[in-house]
């Protein structure tokens, strides 16, 4: 259950954003046992793949590194004020950043994703990737 929840989270989010940094969903289905999401194809992979061989890092110069920061930077600044609702991604990692042929970024898995009431507090339990939680919210665990 809490997978399918996920599942609809994502296209929830993915319906509505629109944004050149962040991955475009173009179909999606499920039935009793499988769901199946259809995003554009980003031949790079994601940004963990790309930094998990020393052969694919080295080809990833400081002019298109700071390209993939500025495209997570664009998506999470177009998430936070420019959507309505607001919309807090929760689980940005390497493994979520997708690189297309050009290395330009685009954030993926929405599945943990949570939107902000407007005008109330917010306020949910911690979740995401445990490697990439900030320090200062270990407490939490």
């Amino acid at each position: 259950m809490a997978n399918f929840e996920a599942f609809l989270n994502e296209i929830k989010a993915l319906t509505e954003i629109r944004h050149w940094d962040i991955v475009k969903l173009y179909d999606f289905c499920s039935n009793g046992q499988n769901s199946l999401l259809v995003y554009e194809y980003l031949d790079k992979g994601s940004l963990a793949k790309t930094l998990s061989t020393n052969e694919e890092t080295k080809k990833l110069d400081w002019p298109k590194r700071i390209n993939i920061v500025n495209g997570m930077s664009h998506a999470l600044s177009y998430m936070h004020p420019n959507c309505s609702p607001p919309i807090v991604h929760r689980d940005i990692s390497s493994k979520n950043i997708l690189l297309d042929s050009k290395c330009e970024a685009h954030v993926s898995n929405f599945g943990t994703a949570k939107f902000l009431k407007c005008y109330s507090s917010n306020f949910s339990s911690l979740t995401g990737t445990y490697g990439y939680i900030a320090p200062g919210n270990i407490s939490f665990i």
